[in-house]
């Protein structure tokens, strides 16, 4: 493999290692992205777990994880206040 890069051509080596670290960055970004959502599905199943060891119904939990969203119904409210006027 060494002798192959040592004979390419300075113009192709700098090709070769440009497409391949683009390649290598689309990789990681999408590794990333995959790692990043499990690892929310991951808090959120723990946060829900908690709660049910806590005794709370399925309304609190909803409650709970709705809040600050734009499904809770306060900022809907404000929301449709908002957009009629």
């Amino acid at each position: 493999m060494g002798e192959y890069l040592s004979k390419l051509p300075v113009g192709e080596l700098i090709a070769l290692v440009s497409i391949g670290g683009g390649l290598l960055i689309g990789l990681v970004a999408v590794a990333g992205g995959i790692w990043c959502d499990v690892r929310k599905r991951e808090i959120a199943a723990g946060l829900k777990h908690d709660m049910l060891d806590r005794g709370m119904s399925a309304e609190e939990i909803r409650t709970v994880l709705d809040a600050g969203t734009k499904r809770s119904g306060r900022r809907d409210e404000e929301s449709r206040a908002t957009c009629s006027r």
